[in-house]
């Protein structure tokens, strides 16, 4: 994007800024007195709304549409109510001139796909435990939590449809949410709605700060509870209905195939592993809010979940955990609220497979924690480790202040050991939206080659309803790099800063525009990372999305030898080189380019069927123009992408990739397509089945050519067992011959618990 483009794009946002946010609907100072059911009320959605009129939610017609920032144009009633074993909540949803949309029949898969209504739940008051459950026109059921990313209860809900309106209610055991207990106290509710035809996402409790975005990723967010009313007066943990139950989950696993011992490394890179045929996994509530967690011999096949990406980028991935052990009260061993980019000293997807652990986890009052210990033996390295976790918060109940410390004690009879500890705090101003943070972390140990390390960042930001500033600064000494951590590049210091306004217009559905800066030196002066970049991105009403911005990096390498008294020169394009330090030598430092403007078309993006095209170029690669070795490539990406029902049964996904890049210097030019098509099978509630065919081509891009063909099916009885059964997997650059068999036993609690 030329900088009239940019200057036309900033000065188009502001005239659109001029519309404003619609004033809140229900604010966070709102009280609510808890309503006890006089009885214990059917799941039947067709009862008449006087059944319900003791736990009436005031002002619940005024919903606000978050995707518009208006007033909700289809009116919402809900009705909430306790006892002393379940929560009962009802909703009429009325959406007449707008269809109603109802494709998906399997709980848990297709979130956001279908209408749906919802209610959130922050039973510790403070943001530490918050809960969602949702239900679709046709019943079906979605649920998260935020210290869990298993979490998979058992609940119930019913739907109907009548006429331009739909009906439904919830019925959610007390026993699967984490309360104090005893008599006082106050949660934090909100009340949400998803219109799928038209992409929009209702909320009844509305600040002008709160964000929209795709659903499951952006919307709904955990951080939001501290706009939420309060819930007062309530009394749980009389009965043992109402209070947490131990599980265990003990499962059996069978291979078969010539690709069977192998299986995705943290790095991700697919080796030999002897895989595990049995294990188990055991959760015991100490108190109503605090878990004993312990594991023997945890399965690492991943048959659950498969994390993949083809996309280019500078730095290492970040993926989400979901073995048992880990995910498990996860957030609290991650406290750290002012990090600069992905910078955490306990990371635990670079765990790869372990051979036991026990964990302590939990809440009490304003605090929340974890401590855990793993051991295990790299079957790929011969290296055997002994680690140790921790981390505590303490936050006041609107989140105004908080402070945390955590830490990893490490030991690796190949890598070494490694200390890491870090502490820092959090405050926001909820009247003039100042916020500010700042983290302290030290590294010492075998692992660190200078033997100590330390890592230190702050931000002060001020965000307002059409807006947002923040300034970060980051000091980020060489070769810091917590052993079970993520830190993204090391030997930085300097600032950075983002900001962002948006809104909506009467033509205009949503639109925001962000931008932002940063430069990083190192210890030798030389600009280690410099990045800036604009996006601005609009949603029009006719259902098309438009994005179009600039982004341009530099990213500095060093050889990590010394060529000098050899034949090897800097020039040499075989030369060892690392983008995370070149300390202390800093040999042959290379500034290398990765500069992306993009431009982005949608068509019914949050729908049951989005069409998505992208394209990108720029300078992208290694080397910069002027240098003695090959220089960067000019790269043009293209993707398209869309996904849609066939019917109650089947649903179609189709994606399309390409890659040119041609070097500036030599202009040598190659190329790399990537075709995927995948259909799954919605079987029934607790069923469903989906194949996968990926196919790529050409060595222009970043991912080896090769064909891929994966299938997985899952069960979940009605018992809680759970049957998977999957052949190769989508993660490996071609088809695995390997078929996994796994049955997974529950017993006592409910999944994630």
């Amino acid at each position: 994007m030329t900088s009239s483009c940019l200057k036309a794009a900033i000065a188009l946002a502001a005239i659109l800024l001029a519309a404003g946010p619609a004033r809140a609907s229900v604010q966070a100072t709102l009280q609510l007195p808890a309503v006890v059911a006089p009885s214990p009320p059917p799941l039947d959605p067709s009862i008449p709304a006087a059944a319900w009129q003791a736990g009436a939610i005031p002002e619940a017609g005024g919903f606000e549409d978050l995707t518009t920032r208006t007033v909700a144009p289809h009116a919402t009633q809900v009705w909430m109510m306790y006892d002393s074993r379940n929560l009962y909540v009802a909703f009429r949803a009325e959406q007449r001139g707008t269809p109603i949309t109802a494709t998906q029949t399997t709980n848990d898969v297709g979130f956001g796909n279908d209408d749906f209504v919802g209610v959130e739940l922050d039973t510790s008051g403070a943001g530490s435990t918050v809960y969602f459950f949702e239900t679709t026109p046709r019943g079906v059921r979605y649920e998260q939590a935020s210290e869990n990313a298993r979490y998979r209860p058992v609940w119930q809900s019913a739907a109907a449809v009548s006429g331009d309106a739909w009906s439904a209610v919830l019925i959610i055991p007390l026993n699967v949410l984490r309360t104090r207990g005893g008599p006082g106290q106050t949660w934090r509710i909100n009340f949400i709605r998803n219109v799928a035809a038209s992409a929009e996402h209702y909320t009844w409790a509305y600040d002008g700060v709160m964000q929209d975005g795709a659903i499951g990723n952006a919307f709904p967010l955990f951080t939001d509870a501290r706009f939420w009313p309060s819930w007062t007066g309530i009394t749980t943990g009389g009965t043992a209905a109402a209070r947490p139950k131990p599980r265990a989950e003990l499962y059996a696993l069978g291979s078969v195939g010539r690709d069977r011992k192998l299986f995705q490394e943290a790095n991700g890179a697919f080796l030999p592993e002897t895989a595990r045929n049995a294990g188990v996994d055991i959760s015991y509530p100490l108190t109503s809010t605090i878990n004993f967690v312990g594991t023997l011999n945890p399965d690492f096949s991943n048959v659950e979940i498969d994390q993949q990406t083809i996309a280019p980028q500078e730095f290492r991935r970040f993926l989400q955990e979901y073995r048992p052990f880990f995910a498990q009260g996860a957030q609290f061993l991650n406290p750290n609220q002012a990090p600069i980019g992905p910078n955490e000293i306990f990371y635990s997807p670079s765990v790869g497979p372990f051979d036991r652990g026990a964990k302590v986890e939990g809440t009490f009052g304003r605090q929340s924690f974890g401590v855990l210990n793993f051991k295990g033996y790299d079957q790929t390295t011969g290296n055997t480790f002994n680690d140790t976790a921790f981390g505590y918060t303490h936050a006041l109940q609107d989140r105004t202040f908080l402070y945390w410390a955590d830490g990893v004690i490490a030991h690796h009879s190949i890598f070494g050991s490694d200390t890491a500890v870090e502490a820092g705090i959090k405050g926001r101003n909820l009247k003039n939206g100042f916020v500010y943070g700042i983290n302290d972390a030290s590294e010492h140990g075998t692992w660190v080659p200078q033997g100590v390390a330390h890592s230190v960042s702050g931000f002060i930001d001020v965000h307002k309803p059409n807006y947002e500033w923040n300034v970060d600064y980051a000091d980020i000494s060489p070769n810091y790099n917590p052993i079970d951590g993520i830190t993204a590049n090391s030997d930085i210091h300097g600032f950075s800063f983002f900001g962002d306004t948006g809104g909506s217009t009467k033509a205009i559905k949503n639109f925001i525009l962000f931008l932002n800066a940063d430069r990083y030196l190192d210890r030798s002066g030389a600009v280690h990372q410099a990045d800036a970049s604009a996006f601005l991105n609009a949603t029009l009403n006719n259902g098309f999305s438009i994005g179009v911005g600039p982004a341009t990096s530099e990213l500095r390498s060093y050889s990590v030898i010394d060529p000098s008294g050899s034949e090897t020169t800097c020039s040499d394009p075989n030369l060892p080189r690392s983008y995370f330090t070149g300390y202390p030598g800093y040999f042959c430092g290379r500034t290398d380019t990765f500069n992306l403007s993009t431009v982005s078309v949608g068509y019914r993006d949050g729908t049951p069927a989005p069409i998505d095209f992208q394209a990108a170029y720029g300078k992208f690669g290694f080397g910069s123009v002027g240098s003695n070795d090959n220089g960067p490539d000019y790269l043009h990406i293209y993707s398209f992408t869309t996904s849609r029902p066939l019917g109650r049964v089947f649903s179609l996904g189709f994606e399309y990739d390409g890659s040119f890049e041609r070097a500036m210097t030599t202009g040598a030019f190659d190329s790399q397509w990537l075709r995927r098509i995948s259909i799954g099978a919605q079987l029934g509630p607790y069923e469903n089945f989906t194949i996968s065919l990926r196919s790529i081509n050409g060595r222009g891009g970043f991912s080896p050519p090769g064909v891929n063909l994966a299938a997985a099916y899952h069960h979940r009885f009605r018992s809680g067992d759970e049957l998977f059964l999957n052949f190769g997997t989508p993660a490996a650059t071609r088809t695995l011959d390997r078929f996994i068999v796994k049955y997974l036993f529950r017993f006592g609690g409910d999944a994630g618990t």
